[in-house]
């Protein structure tokens, strides 16, 4: 088994294991595992480390992430995005809109760094279609969760 088939199977057993609506408690487990796997993307593409993230499992905890709401994990969802192109494929920009357009955008006006500016603009791609409800339903129906 490859390193790619064991990081598909590590995503299921993990969706498997939290669902993709984590209770509060777990919250601080998953932001963990998405900081590690951020951290070995970023160091492999780096020339770094030699074990690339998991983008899979950064999808899924950046969804549960969302589900959550909590405004301050745009930042942890933003730098799991920049790692590589394929966590950029892999993690939606919408992702970074779990606590809502109108709170992640005064938050992050509130934080006024550039990469708060950065991640205004690229959320304003998105912002005008963004739907919530549609955009968890989605979601669903992807996971099978519904």
């Amino acid at each position: 088994m490859d390193i790619y088939d064991r990081y598909e199977r590590d995503a299921e057993e993990h969706l498997a294991a939290y669902g993709l609506r984590v209770s509060d408690d777990q919250v601080p487990i998953i932001r963990n595992i998405l900081v590690r796997e951020t951290r070995h993307e970023a160091d492999t593409y780096a020339g770094l480390g030699t074990v690339p993230g998991n983008t899979q499992l950064m999808r899924i905890c950046a969804i549960q992430l969302w589900h959550a709401g909590a405004v301050e994990d745009v930042l942890l969802v933003h730098r799991a995005r920049g790692t590589s192109m394929d966590a950029t494929g892999s993690v939606d920009v919408e992702l970074m809109l779990g606590a809502g357009v109108a709170r992640t955008k005064e938050y992050l006006a509130a934080l006024d760094t550039e990469e708060a500016h950065g991640i205004l603009d690229e959320i304003a791609w998105v912002e005008e279609s963004y739907d919530a409800g549609h955009y968890a339903a989605f979601l669903d129906r992807y996971y099978l969760t519904t």
